[in-house]
């Protein structure tokens, strides 16, 4: 009854009311979703460790993984100067193996919202999340964890469907300003969830509940519990609040074949797709679906050999790590809060995203530097805060762009064929073809986890290979050349100020 009657409260409300409420909606149950993702972050070598000393040199899939490291060191020519380095590396490949799973699984979950429902599949991932929190949280075994991550990178549905649900309630004008929150949910969760995660590791539930150590709890099941616990509450708030997004905000808008064009020129929801036929709306995807995928690819590769490059330059503690990565963390939200949401609509989001990347550009190339500057940390603090630039914009603008080439409407209505960025099949002259969002979107970010998948494993083998310097300069002259591109390839969305004029 809850849950009919707070579904009832939102479809009551007004338009603007009702989108303002499912986003704040989407954003709480998305901030829940990134704390229980992040908690796990700051544990990866010392749960690992946990493993390895517990595991020893048996025949088990630890020691297959570890002895797989050690090969790929030898084909990069690398020595271990440091043997938790092995570990670290085993982290950054089971984040590139749920990223990767992620890419795999994407798109599918994309259609299926368009199919069944936003709300639907979403509350379907989430049981898939419960499903691997709860395996970690006994995990005794390397092999079950690894299970765990794997049900979990299948599963993640929760941010690609956010950005679904949001651009299904807000025009697009308001788009860029709703999609901000998402970042804002990210830096907010990126900067709290590991201390969160961090704190929770120092208590030891096998200790304090030795009866269950057969069934597998372990040093680590305490943090694995707060993110189950988190999961737990986010699922029934989904279910008691969320409406469903897919038909009931844009029922009102659908065009008939019949319907003419002045009507369509009235309609501030086809400003942009008045002038961008669906072809030029498909090719402009497949531009930003790989601009997507080539900038993720080195972001978040030289992001995650930062604290390799803090640790052999500076000889950083977790705690200093942790104070870096945070200021990374509070700097973006602040922009994100501050300048992405009140400018996007103002300047337009392409202006941003170059913005961003030529930020990430100089960021690079500052700390690529730092072997050669004095008083490093300074310079690493000024490189940081042009990564935060870059993480406050880029990501949240180019979704914003993707989702605009996207329609709107009902995915039941009879008189609509949808289209995918896939197909190149010519507009039907009774109908009225579109691109069916949640799949497009769910392409766009499965390429974008591949290069997440991909990057880490780079970095880390060209900074094995050449270096901090090289490793950054050639990740700064990389984001050049994106630059490039992004001017020449990602379309320009008009702004408020120039769609009245």
């Amino acid at each position: 009854m809850s849950d009919i009657g707070s579904q009832k409260n939102v479809l009551s409300s007004s338009p603007v009311t009702k989108a303002t409420q499912t986003v704040r909606i989407v954003i709480i149950a998305l901030l829940l979703d990134l704390l229980a993702f992040t908690i796990i972050l700051p544990l990866f070598p010392r749960l690992l460790q946990d493993y390895r000393e517990r595991e020893g040199d048996d025949t088990t899939l630890l020691s297959w993984s570890l002895h797989q490291i050690y090969i790929f060191k030898q084909l990069i020519g690398g020595e271990s100067k440091n043997p938790k380095w092995d570990l670290v590396l085993l982290g950054g490949a089971l984040g590139s193996l749920y990223s990767f799973l992620q890419f795999v699984s994407s798109p599918l979950i994309g259609t299926l919202s368009d199919r069944y429902g936003r709300r639907n599949i979403l509350l379907v991932t989430m049981i898939g999340n419960i499903l691997s929190t709860l395996i970690w949280l006994f995990s005794k075994s390397f092999g079950l964890f690894v299970l765990s991550r794997i049900i979990a990178g299948l599963s993640e549905g929760n941010i690609q469907l956010s950005i679904a649900i949001i651009s299904d309630v807000t025009s697009k004008e308001s788009r860029s300003k709703g999609l901000a929150l998402v970042g804002i949910a990210f830096s907010v969760s990126f900067t709290i969830g590991p201390a969160i995660g961090a704190f929770f590791s120092s208590k030891d539930l096998s200790q304090t509940f030795p009866q269950l150590v057969k069934w597998g709890l372990n040093p680590y099941s305490m943090p694995a519990l707060v993110a189950l616990i988190l999961l737990s509450v986010e699922t029934l708030y989904l279910y008691l609040f969320l409406p469903e997004t897919v038909n009931l905000y844009h029922k009102s808008q659908i065009l008939q074949p019949s319907d003419t064009k002045h009507q369509i020129s009235n309609s501030s929801s086809f400003s942009y797709h008045q002038t961008n036929t669906v072809s030029q709306r498909l090719s402009n995807l497949r531009n930003l679906n790989w601009i997507h995928f080539l900038f993720l690819f080195f972001f978040s590769g030289m992001e995650f050999t930062l604290t390799f490059l803090t640790f052999d330059l500076f000889n950083f503690t977790n705690m200093q790590n942790g104070t870096l990565l945070g200021y990374i963390g509070i700097l973006s939200s602040i922009l994100q809060g501050g300048y992405v949401r009140r400018m996007a609509h103002v300047v337009g989001e392409k202006r941003l995203v170059v913005q961003g990347v030529l930020c990430c550009a100089i960021s690079l190339t500052i700390i690529a530097a730092l072997t050669k500057t004095s008083n490093g940390i300074m310079w690493l603090y000024l490189g940081a805060t042009f990564l935060a630039i870059t993480s406050a914009t880029v990501v949240t603008c180019l979704n914003s762009i993707a989702s605009m080439q996207c329609d709107d409407y009902d995915d039941n209505d009879q008189n609509l064929s949808s289209v995918s960025t896939n197909d190149n099949n010519e507009i039907n002259s009774g109908n009225i073809t579109r691109i069916a969002k949640g799949q497009a979107l769910g392409v766009y970010r499965s390429l974008g986890q591949l290069g997440r998948s991909a990057g880490p494993i780079m970095s880390c083998g060209l900074y094995w290979m050449a270096g901090s310097e090289k490793c950054y300069g050639i990740g700064a002259f990389s984001m050049l050349i994106i630059l490039g591109i992004v001017i020449i390839k990602v379309p320009y969305i008009p702004t408020k100020k120039q769609k009245s004029e």
